[in-house]
């Protein structure tokens, strides 16, 4: 009934083919059982579990059941709509990550896949990158239900293997506890965050250290990470990936209400559109969604000013920092957020004072009179006793001017909120201090002052009062990328800001080619700039960086063989890039 063209994709339990179906002349996806797994009853029962499981649902962001071959045939397959593109995760690896907005976009068909099954009673246990393709460089769309909707609540076969994917799995999942619809969305916020930050939340040095690290909920602030996405995209996340499912979206439908919210406020009223937009065209809508994202952040971040929600307004600027480093009308609103921010506090100062003041007026008059004085209430016995006059001491009152009131810091890191005093205070000159401005490269780093702990940089950490004299400053880079900058420097005594410069050198992208190895193989790996590395097949490249990230161009040639060409992602100081490649056997020429 199907004639098999080619194989595109091979797994534990199945291979799957482009096939054409001879009796309704189109092309499918035929997913056939391996043949030792033929007579395996639990191999058999996952494959009638998932024809059976997606035959019920009818949704345009999940694969579409064809045929399914039945427990009795002795060939056992599925026959699927073809999909066009890659795996997301795929895609992820050779793009990099994507804005936070196109992420989004992402989650909320995904999501939409997810509520349709979880209407129909149907968990599908196993969310992830590899289960989620891209279908004509439009929309995507959610496939493999083989372990959905199991008969028992258990993930744990009788030999113990876990039945998912253990970096995608919630805790109760891994924990052989019941699993419900919240579970699903713990996995599709571990897609969002790899999305978002181009990698996962779950990493281990083994599988033992990563089931570790996601039953205790330990995964890297994302905000931290990457501040471009923003502290309120860093909220959804870190809320899908609660530990708890209680603290959870309760349903895929209560996600996708937050990210359309936040799709909302960034001007976006059409998500599926602007997906569309950039698979078709992922270099130049990218560049047009943070460009639209800064404005809409400048937006929002105004308008908060005005209505005095100083947290709101925070938040939109320092996204527009993070996404343009220096914006000056940023810079101009968070600013005018800490004048006004001090005059609050310079109030409050002032009230407290004339407060304190009255008090102890007050007081002092109690003390000095007793008891019998004229401020309290008498009994009908002194009352009848003449009055004595007193005359009281002229009080000196100092009135406070509520707008020189400053705040000094001591040695402690003052917010982005504050700023220079406009004025000088005369102290001793050992006792001078000014501010010290930091300007890293890169500017994911951390950084530490005198021995104390690093502090991520960013707009709430851009810069430290200090008295003049040597300080030792220590700049680490995000994520292992840098080697750490360790200096001690003596700052000047002055009125200006102190700038203190910090270029960090990147550590080696490593690059691991893995396919065919013929022998005269030769590899070349071509780096911006015309630099060029040369290396082997199967052997850890190590690629000189000159900034955090890079596209590569990989080439591979042989005797007999066509060329080869593509492009690779790299990353300064992160884990080993393993990039896959086959080799064609070359045309003989007649």
């Amino acid at each position: 009934k199907y004639e098999l063209l080619d194989e595109i994709g091979h797994g534990g339990m199945a291979t799957v083919y482009r096939a054409r179906d001879s009796s309704l002349d189109r092309l499918v996806a035929l997913k056939v059982l391996h043949p030792h797994l033929q007579r395996t009853g639990e191999a058999r029962a996952r494959f009638t579990r998932e024809a059976k499981s997606v035959a019920r649902l009818h949704h345009p962001h999940i694969l579409e059941i064809y045929d399914y071959s039945g427990e009795a045939s002795e060939e056992t397959y599925i026959a699927a709509e073809l999909l066009t593109g890659p795996t997301l995760k795929d895609f992820i690896q050779d793009r990099g990550e994507v804005p936070a907005e196109i992420a989004a976009c992402i989650a909320l068909q995904v999501a939409a896949a997810l509520n349709e099954a979880h209407g129909k009673g149907i968990i599908h246990r196993d969310v992830k990158p590899e289960n989620v393709l891209i279908h004509r460089n439009d929309c995507v769309k959610l496939t493999d239900f083989g372990i959905a909707h199991m008969v028992d609540t258990h993930t744990f076969t009788a030999t113990g293997q876990i039945l998912g994917s253990p970096g995608h799995m919630a805790p109760e999942q891994v924990e052989g506890r019941e699993c419900d619809e919240r579970s699903d969305v713990f996995s599709l916020g571990t897609v969002l965050y790899y999305c978002a930050l181009g990698r996962l939340p779950f990493v281990g040095r083994n599988p033992h250290h990563l089931l570790k690290q996601l039953l205790e909920g330990e995964y890297p602030d994302p905000l931290r990470l990457r501040p471009v996405i923003g502290s309120d995209f860093a909220s959804i996340l870190n809320k899908a990936l609660s530990r708890d499912p209680a603290d959870r979206y309760q349903t895929a439908g209560a996600l996708a209400d937050a990210l359309n919210a936040f799709l909302d406020e960034m001007g976006i009223e059409d998500p599926s559109a602007l997906l569309a937009e950039y698979l078709a065209n992922p270099t130049e809508v990218r560049q047009q969604v943070i460009e639209r994202s800064i404005r809409r952040c400048l937006s929002v971040g105004a308008a908060a000013a005005k209505r005095r929600d100083i947290p709101k307004a925070h938040s939109a600027l320092s996204r527009v920092l993070a996404l343009d480093d220096g914006n000056e009308r940023a810079l101009k609103l968070l600013g005018s957020l800490g004048r006004r921010r001090r005059r609050q506090a310079a109030s409050l100062v002032a009230g407290l004072f004339l407060v304190l003041g009255v008090g102890t007026l007050a007081y002092a008059g109690w003390i000095r009179d007793g008891p019998n004085s004229e401020s309290i209430a008498t009994t009908p016995a002194a009352s009848s006793r003449p009055p004595v006059e007193r005359t009281a001491p002229p009080t000196e009152v100092t009135v406070v001017d509520t707008t020189k009131v400053e705040t000094q810091s001591d040695e402690a890191t003052p917010s982005l909120d504050e700023a220079p005093p406009k004025r000088q205070s005369r102290v001793p000159a050992q006792d001078v201090r000014r501010w010290v401005v930091f300007n890293p490269t890169p500017s994911n780093v951390s950084i530490g002052v005198d021995g104390s702990p690093p502090r991520p940089f960013g707009p709430d950490y851009q810069r430290v009062r200090l008295r003049a004299g040597k300080h030792t400053f220590r700049v680490i880079g995000g994520e292992g990328c840098c080697k750490p900058w360790t200096r001690t420097i003596r700052v000047p005594p002055g009125r200006g800001d102190f700038q203190l410069d910090a270029k960090l050198e990147f550590k080696p992208a490593r690059l691991y080619l893995r396919g065919p190895t013929p022998p005269n193989a030769s590899v070349r790996i071509t780096l911006p700039g015309d630099r060029e590395v040369r290396g082997k097949i199967r052997e850890i490249l190590r690629i000189p960086m000159r900034t955090l990230t890079v596209s590569a161009q990989v080439e591979i040639e042989a005797p007999g063989y066509e060329p080869y060409r593509s492009v690779v992602r790299l990353r300064a100081g992160g884990e080993v890039t393993d990039h896959r490649f086959a080799l064609e056997r070359a045309s003989e020429t007649p």
